[in-house]
């Protein structure tokens, strides 16, 4: 995992944001409040930005900023609901709340002490343009060992075809997931070595192995092109993203650094014990009975009282993990930690599986030791942070009160019996066959939870309305939304912050679930 990415917080946020502000039509700024929901204020803004990262149902729409701004409201109304019910003191929302706002401080911190560094000249610039002018088509082999690629490479040099080994050698991906387009810039910046290996080709030509970060590459040149023909609008679009990919590239080479010598000072240390009970606290949550006897994932551990299950001992939670910069953290800190962001653990093997939990290890250490010392410059405390911190509350405050509301919904047997045999007729198999009830109870009972948990999502609605007030101006809605149309087409593309300290979603739009209301 690169340490760069648990100091950066920029995402394709910061650039999707500015092209939704400069749409066509009368200026709006940024700041005015075009709804008010209560003690929500929507601005200008935070409607264009939420809509630009929204879900594309709500784009194919006759009215779409309209309606997406509706849904807006809807989600405003039922955090407002959310903190009457007190759910603004759950675990769940209060620990998300904090997670994201270290995380925006860290976000400060690396626009502070990284990108503030970053240098890039003209001439730089120039040549990185000419670099991302050239276009390059790339078809690969991949093998997870060496002794796999050295056997892929043998057989091509005895004149295997490359594309029938694509055919067998797949590590299961289709033939047309393992082709790209990319340019010279961008293969330099991202995969260096491979770019290396790529320059010494010719079209057609094929690589010697190539070691990646998750296994060895073997890559075939398909194609080398260039635009010949730029506007000047083209040219000045290629040479900003030129200049960005610079930056971005030197700004992870200096976060690499600044990371490394941060834990450095620290010298944080595992300890044995402590990883081997919270080794065994994830096996049981995530691994197989069955793997964990293969691996010998131990279940139980001795305790003054005898053995106790894993599970079962709250002593257990207690034990040291970690020490580092004169301090220890609990295996119990880093559960509540893990909790709410629930890294994929690797399961391919028992070293695969250790290696990853010591990974999350080190992380939650970085994690620390960079929200401390955004903390300590009160970088907490900006403007910036406190504005997205407050998208993120009510976001989470919605999200509490959905939650709040499905777990209410309740569908007993005898009602899915009852819609079954109502509606016997809907339910069939694969070949178009009646089908039996067995079969299809869950989906049933998740259809009529559904129904039920809509009607009370509706009727609650319908009561915030009457409670809290809600203005709209709408003139200024419909001067925003001049140069938006709707998108047939439209397709959903999730921007994910992956860096920073608390992994998630670049912008808190709208709930996509709404689509699903009748």
């Amino acid at each position: 995992m690169s340490s760069t990415a648990l100091l950066s917080g920029l995402t394709a946020f910061t650039i999707a944001a500015g092209s939704a502000t400069a749409r066509p039509g009368p200026y709006i700024p940024p700041a005015q409040v075009v709804a008010r929901v209560d003690r929500f204020a929507i601005t200008a803004a935070d409607l264009l930005e939420s809509y630009e990262f929204g879900p594309a149902f709500i784009k194919r729409g006759s009215d779409p900023l309209r309606e997406h701004l509706e849904y807006m409201i809807n989600e405003r109304l039922l955090a407002l609901h959310a903190e009457r019910d007190r759910l603004d003191s759950t675990h769940f929302v209060m620990a998300r709340v904090h997670a994201i706002e270290e995380d925006l401080a860290v976000d400060q911190l690396y626009y502070d002490d990284i990108l503030a560094r970053v240098r890039v000249s003209d001439a730089e610039i120039d040549t990185a343009s000419e670099k991302a002018r050239v276009r390059l088509g790339l078809t690969w082999l991949y093998v997870r060992t060496w002794d796999g690629a050295e056997r892929l490479s043998r057989a091509l040099s005895r004149g295997a075809p490359f594309d029938s080994l694509m055919k067998t050698m797949g590590e299961g991906l289709p033939p047309a997931e393992r082709t790209t387009e990319t340019t010279l810039l961008g293969l330099e910046t991202n995969t260096p070595e491979l770019a290396q290996s790529v320059a010494r080709l010719k079209t057609g030509q094929i690589s010697a192995p190539v070691r990646g970060p998750d296994g060895y590459y073997i890559v075939r040149l398909d194609r080398v092109w260039r635009n010949p023909l730029e506007t000047e609008s083209e040219q000045a679009r290629l040479r900003g993203d030129a200049g960005r990919t610079l930056r971005d590239a030197r700004a992870r080479i200096l976060g690499d650094e600044y990371v490394k010598t941060m834990m450095k000072a620290a010298n944080p240390v595992i300890r044995a014990g402590g990883f081997n009970i919270l080794r065994a606290y994830l096996a049981e949550q995530g691994l197989s009975r069955d793997m964990r006897l293969k691996w010998k994932i131990p279940a139980t551990f001795m305790t003054e009282a005898g053995p106790r299950p894993i599970s079962r001992a709250g002593e257990f939670l207690h034990a040291t993990l970690v020490q580092f910069a004169g301090r220890t953290m609990t295996v119990k800190e880093y559960l509540d930690w893990f909790d709410i962001r629930q890294f994929q653990l690797r399961r391919t093997s028992l070293d695969a599986f250790n290696s990853s939990v010591k990974q999350t290890v080190w992380k939650m250490v970085q994690d620390r030791l960079l929200s401390e010392r955004a903390y300590e410059r009160g970088l907490q405390r900006r403007d910036a942070v406190h504005r997205e911190a407050a998208r993120w509350d009510a976001k989470l405050l919605y999200l509490a009160t959905r939650e709040q509301i499905r777990r209410s919904v309740t569908v007993s047997d005898s009602l899915v019996r009852q819609e079954f045999k109502s509606h016997r007729g809907r339910y069939r198999d694969t070949a178009g066959r009646p089908a039996g009830f067995e079969a299809v109870r869950s989906d049933i009972r998740r259809e009529l939870a559904a129904q039920k948990e809509n009607e009370l999502l509706f009727r609650l609605l319908r009561r915030l309305r009457d409670e809290f007030p809600v203005t709209v101006d709408e003139t200024a809605v419909r001067s925003l939304a001049a140069g938006l149309q709707p998108d047939r087409q439209a397709i959903d593309v999730m921007l994910y912050k992956p860096g920073g300290t608390f992994p998630r979603v670049a912008f808190p739009s709208i709930d996509e679930r709404w689509q699903n209301l009748p």
